[in-house]
């Protein structure tokens, strides 16, 4: 992680400054001085002639950034911009069961002013709205450790040099299918947006497949009409599974007067030798 940690002083950066960008191929020109501007320390340490230095920088540079294009199976690369004037990257690994952090790096005239703070602030805050947790690795004497876990990241593995960091949702995770079926028969409280009135849904079937790899199945409500036709991730309640996140919408079916809502989910079973 290329951020540096931050200031109690630093600026705030007004969130109508910044904007995010998905990188293109022609910006690695800027990618590269954005890499080479993280590596000025060990410049200053080595004291090699600039060619030297140069060709090392661009070879180190092509062999992270086509690493990381091939490493991420659900990547978000994205240039911050402050006033339409590039600050740096965020990439970020947008998996269904998490939203890894891979890096963060501005270039040296952005630094200290709160736009770390604000991209990380940002993705807690998304995180706590859509209960997918983030994940990070960090190098165990970096200052920033302190403000992780001020963010309410967790220690999750020590890899030597480097430690595996998890910040839970406040929203929480999706239950596993499994779990949905002793409350077969029970009532969750689906919670709108906006402040609207909670929505009573009755779970009336849990569905489960299983094939190698996978779990996968289905989950059936009824409940009243309450106006929202399409397909969406709304907050669903329940006293024994807590307040998860759950995309769902009606199908066709149900008694007079109500409808049928279905969950359709799959999920990935890893491997017990996967690592995080």
């Amino acid at each position: 992680m290329s951020i540096s940690p931050p200031s109690e002083s630093s600026p705030r950066m007004a969130p109508s400054r910044l904007a995010l960008r998905p990188i293109r191929p022609e910006d690695e020109a800027t990618l590269l001085a954005i890499f080479a501007s993280t590596r000025e320390e060990e410049r200053r340490m080595l004291g090699w002639p600039d060619a030297a230095w140069d060709a090392f920088v661009r070879q180190q540079f092509s062999f992270q950034h086509t690493q990381y294009q091939s490493a991420y199976a659900h990547p978000s690369f994205l240039l911050v911009l402050c006033d339409g004037e590039v600050a740096g990257r965020l990439y970020l690994d947008r998996a269904p069961r998490e939203t890894r952090v891979v890096d963060i790096a501005l270039l040296p005239a952005w630094r200290r002013q709160g736009i770390g703070r604000l991209l990380m602030e940002s993705l807690a805050v998304e995180s706590d709205g859509n209960g997918i947790p983030l994940t990070l690795h960090v190098e165990r004497n970096n200052p920033i450790l302190g403000y992780y876990e001020r963010l309410g990241f967790q220690v999750e593995a020590d890899k030597d040099v480097y430690l595996y960091l998890r910040r839970p949702s406040a929203l929480g995770e999706l239950p596993a299918l499994q779990a949905f079926e002793p409350c077969v028969g029970t009532d969750f409280l689906l919670q709108r947006p906006g402040g609207e009135a909670a929505v009573p849904l009755r779970l009336a079937d849990v569905a489960i497949r299983q094939r190698p790899g996978t779990h996968s199945g289905s989950l059936t409500f009824t409940g009243p009409d309450f106006g929202r036709p399409a397909h969406d991730t709304y907050v669903l309640v329940h006293p024994q599974l807590g307040r998860f996140p759950l995309f769902l919408g009606p199908v066709m079916g149900g008694a007079a007067g109500e409808l049928l809502y279905q969950a359709v989910i799959t999920r990935t079973v890893p491997s017990p030798e996967e690592d995080p």
